[in-house]
């Protein structure tokens, strides 16, 4: 079972999505926060279960979709670890 952390990034992206969801409705904003908790759970047990980030060749960088956001995240097999990177709108570019 690889452990999960988050880049303080990651929880800042999560944070500002989440403060603007809350603006039209609370509940809507737990429920995603929810969502993508529950989305990047699985990584503890298939952490290369995500696709490999289009604009990097980088095996150990990959991504899930929620909606429309990009959680990207690096697999660090040896250390049995996922970082999760960011969460960032689909129309945007990593790195971008």
């Amino acid at each position: 079972m690889a452990t999960i952390r988050w880049s303080a990034q990651a929880r800042k992206d999560l944070e500002f999505i989440s403060d603007y969801y809350q603006e039209v409705s609370s509940s809507y904003a737990e429920r995603f926060e929810e969502q993508i908790f529950e989305t990047t759970r699985k990584l503890e047990a298939f952490p290369r279960s995500g696709r490999m980030i289009p604009e990097s060749e980088d095996d150990q960088l990959r991504e899930l979709i929620y909606r429309e956001y990009r959680i990207m995240y690096h697999v660090d097999d040896k250390n049995e670890e996922v970082l999760i990177l960011t969460v960032i709108h689909s129309s945007r570019q990593f790195g971008g």
